[in-house]
């Protein structure tokens, strides 16, 4: 019986999983390619170590133009 149960709710899991996952239309999609710059603050919740290749703790100790801390999103704590 339990079997029986259990292969039910995977069934409906698995269903309800692909009614969800759709693509967005591309007028709700940002154009991100022109931005060339990245978050350099390890306090942001968007700060990712790594950014096209580039070491974003060099990019930060060099002073590089590509940080800018404008595009850094802080958590509300």
């Amino acid at each position: 019986m339990k079997k029986i149960w259990l292969l039910t709710v995977f069934a409906f899991i698995s269903c309800e999983k692909e009614e969800f996952i759709e693509e967005l239309p591309s007028r709700l999609k940002p154009d991100v390619s022109m931005i060339q710059q990245t978050c350099c603050d390890w306090d942001a919740s968007n700060f990712n170590p790594e950014w096209n290749g580039h070491n974003v703790n060099q990019l930060y100790f060099t002073g590089s133009d590509l940080c800018n801390d404008s595009l850094c999103i802080y958590p509300n704590y």
